[in-house]
């Protein structure tokens, strides 16, 4: 075969009516390890087909392959997870991007799937394409949210592209001590750029693209932690949340001093909601100077590093410190505006195995587009209520 996709065999499901049929879809699909545990929906050639329609690319196109069994990523077979996770059409541009994100040579994305981690993906999207597919950058970004679902389907497609194509069976192909709920749908949400201060660029911006730009960025994080606090009603109040940023974010995590310890590298994303980051953005503190901050004030003695520098996957012993950033510069602290509007809370995406940096892919989207988008406005939103009849006799 050579590395190209080939035709895949078609599956019957049979049962005495359609529920049972699809009971014995799910039974079938966890005896073959196709499965994530959870109900899925069947694959059909015809949903397939219709997901298809979110694409320009052609269906066997490969994107790469998935490690470490190897299985060829194409549109078609990215189709397949997301029709499973329950996905849409105008939804697969986007796993398409991830996925493309992913395969690049510094992801590592086979370590990610193999190692001892308890990892999973941070897809993190920018421009008008994540209000135009109902992906939620505000309240409740990362999840449950049924008024911004694409989220959840998308997450739980690429998890299933990670399992199916790439293999990952717990204990066998993916070593991950503890797993973990985040496995399931990973994190996937969108950039709040309506509520970034006029004076900070957006995250796609730091990635060197222009405003507007439909984008995926992609990193592997272990943990989230939420941080309390995120008030900037003064000074003091602001100086006071990022110290409790800087708190969480100075635990000592071998996964900051492996692959990610390079000039471009990433301990983390913060994320902060509008209320956060505007109230920043009026006390004086840009993303540079909060990113500065945070660097210098959650550094790691020595001391607790121990026992031994090796356990902790240090680099060469050049640019060992004692006190020990956790990246090498001030940029590798990543600051994402997502969340409510209030302040109150931030949130700590730490670093996992094993990028070395965050990648991107710019989404492309089918002709078609403006016309999936309209379908998905009346499939998945409640129309305004019309106004009391006005009749007029004569």
């Amino acid at each position: 075969c050579k590395g190209q996709p080939s035709e895949p065999q078609k599956i019957t499901i049979q049962g005495r009516d359609y529920p049972h049929a699809l009971q014995e879809m799910q039974h079938l699909f966890i005896r073959n390890h196709w499965s994530d545990g959870l109900p899925l929906w069947p694959p059909t050639e015809q949903r397939v087909q219709e997901i298809l329609a979110g694409t320009p690319l052609e269906p066997d196109q490969l994107l790469g392959k998935i490690q470490p069994r190897g299985g060829l990523a194409t549109p078609r077979s990215l189709a397949v997870a997301l029709a499973m996770a329950g996905g849409r059409p105008e939804q697969l541009p986007v796993l398409i991007a991830a996925v493309q994100a992913m395969v690049q040579p510094r992801f590592h994305h086979e370590r990610m799937n193999t190692t001892t981690c308890s990892v999973y993906p941070v897809v993190v999207v920018s421009g008008p394409i994540s209000r135009q597919i109902m992906l939620a950058s505000g309240y409740g970004c990362l999840g449950p949210d049924p008024r911004h679902p694409a989220g959840a389907a998308l997450g739980r497609a690429l998890r299933l592209v990670l399992m199916d194509l790439g293999g990952a069976l717990a204990g066998m192909t993916t070593m991950s001590i503890f797993g973990g709920p985040a496995r399931y749908t990973g994190l996937v949400f969108a950039e709040d750029e309506a509520g970034l201060p006029s004076d900070w660029p957006s995250f796609s911006q730091e990635r060197g693209y222009a405003p507007g730009t439909n984008l995926v960025s992609l990193y592997a994080v272990s943990s989230t932690t939420n941080v309390p606090g995120g008030e900037t009603g003064s000074a003091t109040a602001a100086q006071a949340s990022l110290n409790r940023a800087a708190g969480c974010i100075g635990i000592p995590n071998g996964n900051y001093w492996f692959t990610p310890y390079n000039p471009d590298g990433a301990a983390g994303l913060l994320l902060m909601g509008r209320g956060t980051a505007q109230g920043m953005a009026k006390l004086g503190w840009d993303k540079a100077k909060i990113k500065q901050y945070l660097w210098e004030h959650s550094m790691v003695p020595a001391d607790k590093l121990g026992p031994r520098f090796d356990a902790w996957w240090f680099p060469e012993q050049e640019v060992m410190r004692d006190p020990m950033p956790v990246c090498q510069d001030p940029k590798g602290i990543e600051i994402v505006v997502a969340g409510g509007e209030q302040s109150g809370h931030m949130m700590w995406l730490q670093a996992g195995c094993c990028p070395e940096c965050i990648t991107t892919a710019e989404i492309k989207l089918p002709e078609q587009w403006d016309q999936l988008v309209r379908q998905a406005e009346q499939d998945l939103t409640i129309p305004e209520p019309a106004g009391p009849a006005c009749e007029i006799s004569f």
